[in-house]
């Protein structure tokens, strides 16, 4: 066969085993990770162009296995945060990792 990659299909059905503990993460946390990402434009699609939201979204569902029924309304409700509140989460994340450094002895 000449061309035999354009024969062949991607198995889109396999499940990932991790899941969002929406009891630690809620969907608006995971999408202002989502959304920062998305802004930085640093994942591209394999042809190298910026990844939509919705596509990058996507993978995101499909990696920890949870559903946002609207990506859009998600991202607003990330944008209309109040200031001090909205990137609580990555603050969160940032001090968790600073914490960590601190405590194996690493200089702050």
């Amino acid at each position: 066969m000449m061309y035999p990659k354009f024969f062949s299909t991607k198995n889109n059905t396999s499940t990932s085993d991790l899941y969002l503990d929406t009891d630690i993460i809620s969907y608006v946390d995971i999408m202002e990770v989502i959304v920062g990402l998305f802004y930085l434009a640093g994942i591209k699609t394999s042809d190298g162009k910026s990844v939509s939201l919705n596509r990058l979204t996507n993978r995101f569902e499909r990696f920890l296995n949870f559903r946002i029924s609207d990506t859009y309304k998600k991202e607003e409700e990330v944008l209309q945060r109040l200031p001090a509140k909205r990137t609580g989460f990555l603050d969160k994340l940032k001090s968790l990792i600073h914490k960590k450094s601190s405590d194996k002895g690493y200089k702050s």
